[in-house]
């Protein structure tokens, strides 16, 4: 089966989740063709590069009408059908060609799968699938669901009168995405995040946080205000009588407020921001990590929190959405409410004073969970069964 993937960009080598996808597709015996800038000279799969916009006009105008004399040649039919549906949806003449020009590199494939790897890389190319004949699947992530939208109401509203089935990666949103008009009539399934659990493997946790001189805590986020590193951070403060260091793995457009942040609790000696870290280096911070803290305001799933608990760090994470379906509050880890680092601060000190055994225990369940539901093989069956199950 021919199966193509709509990307922004060619997924980088921390986007593992997408990597993932693309070899267990693989495996599995189909054809993968990736639509997306390439960057980085990506080379798992076939790579097709998204039609760039030149800023000079006169060029662009150029590249337009050769592009358009190339696809109008090849696949005529198609064309004409795309344009159509475009026109009966109520796209203006002018965008209705602009889109043709946009999405021409995909519309000149012949693929029985196109598959939009966000939501958000399916606006504009709502009419490609039907044009070519094939079926339309989405994934939809945290992005798509809880920031993209309140810049952009009504954003979905044709993606979901084409759409032929629907992945979440959390059923929390799912009922997100019911609320902005996906239909109960479509198609839809649930594939939760996976890790490699030969990479996120255990090593020796200290059993006793009560021994340790120093409590270690971890956080691998961008630096976002939905990550709720602030809060963390504020409940971290008010551990006065705790010796303690949290690391802060990630980058991101808010590195100079966390930082205001950190000097305004008084906190630079014991708060650490290192930015960015290649995947291959990152299970050392684990390994050094006593606590796991994933207070975000809102989470699709997380794959942090998976590998976290798959490396036996004791996981603390706020009840943003899909993080009530990583963890089970008192069984695999500690469900806090968001926005509440008083609440946070404290549960932190019960942990601590904990007895080693139920924090044995806890380790032991989040592990076995981890294996369980959070298996590398297990998701490449369920996307396998997510492209084969579909009645052609």
């Amino acid at each position: 089966m021919k199966i193509g993937l709509v990307l922004h960009k060619t997924p980088s080598k921390s986007e593992e989740f997408l990597i993932s996808k693309i070899k267990g597709l693989q495996k599995n015996g189909h054809r993968v063709i990736l639509f997306a800038h390439n960057e980085d000279n990506f080379k798992l799969c076939e790579v097709v590069e998204s039609m760039k916009i030149s800023r000079l006009l006169l060029l662009q105008i150029i590249k337009m009408v050769f592009r358009y004399i190339i696809i109008i040649f090849k696949s005529p039919l198609v064309v004409f059908k795309y344009l159509n549906l475009e026109k009966l949806d109520g796209v203006s003449f002018q965008k209705r060609w602009e889109n043709l020009y946009l999405n021409s590199k995909i519309l000149d494939k012949e693929l029985h799968w196109i598959h939009f790897c966000f939501a958000t890389t399916a606006i504009r190319k709502e009419n490609i699938a039907k044009a070519i004949n094939a079926k339309m699947g989405v994934s939809l992530r945290g992005y798509d669901a809880n920031i993209y939208p309140l810049k952009n109401p009504n954003c979905y509203s044709l993606l979901w009168k084409k759409v032929d089935k629907v992945h979440s990666i959390s059923y929390s949103l799912l009922e997100k995405a019911k609320s902005l008009g996906l239909s109960e009539n479509i198609n839809k399934t649930v594939i939760f995040p996976a890790i490699d659990r030969n990479i996120f493997k255990i090593t020796t946790p200290n059993s006793d946080l009560r021994s340790n001189h120093k409590i270690e805590f971890l956080t691998v986020a961008r630096l976002h205000w939905i990550k709720g590193l602030e809060y963390t951070i504020e409940a971290l403060a008010k551990l006065k009588d705790i010796d303690f260091n949290y690391t802060i793995v990630g980058s991101g457009e808010e590195y100079e407020r966390i930082t205001l942040v950190i000097n305004q609790f008084n906190l630079t000696k014991k708060v650490k921001l290192v930015g960015h870290v290649a995947q291959k280096e990152l299970t050392s911070f684990y390994q050094k990590a006593h606590i796991y803290v994933q207070y975000s305001i809102e989470e699709g799933f997380c794959n942090s929190v998976i590998e976290a608990q798959s490396m036996g760090l004791l996981t603390v994470v706020s009840n943003a959405s899909g993080l009530n379906e990583n963890i089970i509050h008192g069984k695999t880890g500690w469900v806090i409410p968001k926005r509440e680092p008083i609440l946070l601060a404290k549960k932190i000190k019960q942990i601590i004073n904990m007895d080693s055994s139920k924090l044995n225990k806890i380790r032991s369940n989040s592990l076995e969970r981890v294996k369980n539901k959070f298996d590398l093989n297990n998701q490449n069956k369920q996307f396998n069964k997510f492209f084969n199950e579909y009645i052609f």
